[in-house]
């Protein structure tokens, strides 16, 4: 039977192998639960542009204010509602509004990983593009 005093240095060992695989996962876990949120909020921004300008259309109408205006305008909106406005990289309708159709803002947004690390390995050029339908004065 060995001594107990034989064990000691190998546990370490053993602590010391699985702990960074166990980070890693864990920092995994959580990058990916951050670029979840982040697509998730830019959809929702997206929703909340077409939203606007569904909304809006007609009385823009009456007012005489032109459809591009108004599309500017809800797409910032939209850049507003996402978590940094500055990562916007684009936003634009699918259509102008008219009665009873539909029309989609597609919003694209610039990734960044929670921790850094890991723009250097998906790079600097990640988006995430968020679409949101309305149907025009519905």
């Amino acid at each position: 039977m060995r001594n107990r005093k034989d064990t000691r240095g190998a546990v370490a060992v053993e602590f010391a192998l699985v702990v960074p695989v166990l980070m890693i996962l864990m920092l995994g876990i959580v990058e990916f639960s951050y670029a979840f949120l982040m697509q998730a909020s830019v959809a929702n921004a997206a929703r909340v542009g077409a939203r606007n300008y569904a909304i809006n259309y007609s009385l823009a109408i009456k007012t005489g204010q032109s459809q591009e205006s108004l599309q500017q305008a809800a797409i910032q909106v939209a850049t507003d509602a996402t978590p940094v406005p500055s990562n916007v990289v684009s936003g634009s309708f699918s259509a102008v509004c008219a009665p009873q159709q539909q029309t989609t803002l597609t919003l694209s947004y610039r990734y960044h990983s929670l921790t850094g690390w890991f723009d250097g390995i998906l790079g600097s050029s990640v988006n995430l593009k968020g679409i949101g339908s309305m149907q025009c004065g519905g």
